[in-house]
């Protein structure tokens, strides 16, 4: 991958974005952040059942398939709160961008392209990732894990922003960064370029696209 992907501006009318291992580099704390939260609960995570298991998923399922039981909506609710908050302490100190996401999101909106953005994050998170990077107005559309009852790979919130910013799928780009994540935004008709950063070339092979963060990608 030593010559860029070049895309054309004439090819699509919004780019949507994941967030988490798409915007921020962030995956290995969120790693970190399971396995913290696994080791209070008298459980273990291991690397693979991190990459096959909960990467790019909602945290409702993962709590299922850690606990191998039904979880109720306050569990849930308690769980999240406790494993973000984890995160956010893990990873304040050492926040930063997938290298040029920052430059791709202002190069975009300088040529008013429409912006949003879906992920299983949740609201606190976001905030948080947003504000560090300084984007926080950049994106009319943004959706996360309680927009949604069904998670990536399904296309459902693909789908949903697609409506909400009035843009055919069709003509949408999607960054992502996960197998389910990539899968979500074929499933919904959209060109979807994968950042390897926490997956392989052969993981995301679903994606139109594969690079390895924004400096490898040219707008034309």
């Amino acid at each position: 991958m030593n010559s860029k992907v070049q895309i054309k501006f004439e090819d699509f009318d919004a780019v949507i974005f994941d967030m988490d291992g798409t915007m921020i580099n962030n995956m290995i704390y969120h790693k970190k952040a399971w396995m913290e939260f696994a080791k209070r609960h008298g459980l273990h995570i291991s690397e693979e059942e991190f990459k096959e298991k909960i990467s790019g998923k909602k945290n409702d399922k993962i709590f299922q398939m850690i606990f191998n039981k039904d979880i109720t909506p306050d569990e849930i609710d308690s769980f999240t709160e406790e494993k973000e908050g984890i995160y956010r302490e893990l990873y304040a100190p050492h926040i930063n961008e997938v290298h040029g996401s920052v430059h791709t999101v202002k190069e975009l909106h300088a040529h008013q392209k429409k912006l949003a953005i879906a992920t299983t994050a949740p609201e606190k998170n976001r905030e948080f990732g947003l504000d560090a990077l300084g984007l926080k107005n950049y994106f009319s559309v943004i959706l996360g894990d309680e927009h949604v009852t069904k998670g990536k790979p399904d296309p459902e919130i693909y789908n949903e922003t697609a409506k909400l910013l009035g843009i055919l799928p069709e003509r949408c780009l999607v960054f992502e960064d996960s197998p389910p994540g990539v899968a979500s935004g074929k499933n919904a008709h959209m060109t979807v370029i994968g950042l390897l950063t926490t997956h392989s070339q052969n993981d995301l092979q679903e994606a139109d696209f594969c690079i390895k963060d924004y400096t490898q990608l040219a707008f034309v």
